[in-house]
């Protein structure tokens, strides 16, 4: 089909400009690198550049169908030898067009999503384990990306919409019955999810992230919403969405689910349909008392930290309510023992070193409270915060660390193009808030792999010490751009 074939199928607002391209259209995309003469290349608005301006370098590739938001940038070569389509929305066009070539992949896979501040990364991993012990079944998350039984690392939380419908695609072609992804926010306002066919929802938490994007908590939760709004609209038979109802957003969540979508909750209030009567946390892991209907189950888990419990139990709930048997679950979980970068103990004796990608006020908080209940001597952190985000949580990061740590260490994370000192500084009025003073509390040292080292080679018996912000990631991007990093490859240098 060509682009002027595509856009009468789809039921968007459309301008045709110009029509003097025939090309057979295989695929979209937003990146000029990517264009030739069977993709169309689709011209975004975007936060930090106008992708009007490589309109082009596609042009220059080969490229010669083009959707638009803008006129403002057209040189007339392009119209006499092009296709040029204007559009309000060149996301959701590039939504409907990616999913109309790769022939809806998502009407033929059973398809949940799971979304929320925390444990997305978490509960998504669980549910893929658990389902693919009994069906071929790919994931989606942000630490990896399973289609077609390959493996590959994750960009971005949730990619955008042209690559994740392609691969989508592939995974129908393979044979797979289920898929498996994490939704980011972004995801959702960035239309990247949009025109998927949900089959169940799953909500984990919410707590404060990306206010650099929403402004404001409100504005944050509503992408929430609208991710389970697109599962009341889902074509979809028998939906289902699954609630951490212990959340205070959870019942705020529930009442936005329409009656098409049966609801069940999750959570450690009697009410909930799945239970969490009560748990043990030792030395060997996690022990839940789970009721269903009034039914108990144990289910035993290596993994750690109390915030697992409800990971596991929103997993467990999801699993079963796809139609894997308890039996099946607990023998799987019993031999699951966690995510990369998630609350990873990568030594134990004579001191302890955790990596976790907490670079939230409240994520840093839980996993510093984990560090405390396990220390027999001191807890020290080793974080920073990212460039060019939400300033306002880098003092309330620091504070939190003041009062929970003994000592800490602030350093980078990504950083961007912002000055790295001044990052440090703003997470460091945290600390003078809280009355600790420098070099006896605390320490800045920029560099990440120093200050990891600083805090390996001064780390004491029965020390815990609490690696933050990366977690899995494998690059750390600086104002040079990106240089190889990974914080559990490091250690593990360190240790020898």
């Amino acid at each position: 089909m060509t682009l002027i074939d595509i856009i009468k199928k789809i039921n968007s607002d459309f301008q045709i400009i110009s029509n003097k391209s025939f090309n057979k259209i295989i695929n979209i995309t937003l990146s000029s690198d990517e264009a030739n003469n069977q993709n169309i290349f689709a011209a975004v608005k975007g936060f930090k550049t106008d992708g009007h301006k490589y309109i082009d370098s596609a042009y220059q590739n080969g490229c010669r169908d083009f959707i638009v938001e803008s006129l403002d940038l057209m040189k007339q070569q392009w119209q006499d030898d092009s296709t040029i389509v204007l559009t309000k929305d060149s996301r959701n066009a590039i939504a409907d067009i990616s999913n109309m070539i790769n022939d809806f992949p998502s009407n033929k896979l059973k398809m949940i999503g799971i979304t929320g501040t925390k444990g997305k990364t978490s509960v998504t991993s669980l549910i893929h384990y658990f389902l693919s012990s009994k069906y071929k079944t790919s994931m989606f998350s942000t630490i990896k990306n399973i289609v077609g039984g390959v493996t590959s690392d994750a960009v971005r939380t949730t990619m955008e919409s042209n690559k994740l419908q392609t691969l989508l695609r592939k995974s129908y072609q393979s044979g797979e019955k289920y898929a498996v992804v994490e939704v980011s926010s972004h995801a959702v306002t960035l239309k990247r999810v949009e025109g998927i066919q949900w089959d169940i929802g799953v909500f984990t938490s919410f707590s404060r992230d990306h206010l650099d994007l929403y402004g404001t908590m409100d504005k944050y939760f509503e992408a929430k919403l609208d991710f389970f709004r697109m599962l009341n609209s889902s074509s979809k038979k028998n939906k289902i969405a699954v609630i951490n109802i212990d959340d205070p957003k959870g019942e705020k969540i529930s009442s936005a689910i329409d009656d098409s979508v049966k609801i069940v909750r999750v959570g450690s209030r009697t009410k909930s349909d799945y239970y969490i009567k009560n748990f043990k946390i030792n030395d060997n892991g996690i022990i839940i008392n789970l009721k269903i209907k009034n039914k108990p189950f144990i289910l035993k888990s290596p993994m750690k930290g109390e915030f697992n419990v409800m990971n596991i139990a929103l997993a467990t709930a999801a699993a079963i309510e796809l139609g894997l048997d308890m039996v099946r679950i607990q023998k799987k979980l019993s031999n699951f023992d966690g995510v990369k970068g998630r609350f990873q103990i990568i030594l134990q004796k004579p001191f302890t070193i955790i990596i976790d990608y907490a670079h939230t006020p409240d994520s840093l908080q839980k996993i510093l409270d984990e560090a405390k209940k396990m220390s027999i001597n001191r807890v020290i952190s080793v974080f920073g915060c990212t460039g060019e985000r939400d300033k306002d949580k880098r003092s309330i990061m620091g504070e939190i660390a003041a009062k929970m740590c003994d000592f800490s260490y602030i350093t980078n994370d990504d950083t961007y193009q912002e000055d790295p000192q001044s990052i440090a500084f703003d997470v460091e009025k945290g600390f003078n808030k809280a009355g600790k003073k420098i070099d006896i509390d605390y320490k800045i040292i920029l560099n990440r792999k120093s200050a990891i080292k600083k805090a390996i080679k001064e780390a004491k018996k029965g020390d815990v010490i609490v690696i933050a912000g990366m977690g899995h990631e494998k690059v750390q991007i600086l104002a040079n751009g990106p240089v190889e990093h990974n914080d559990e490859k490091f250690v593990l240098e360190v240790l020898g």
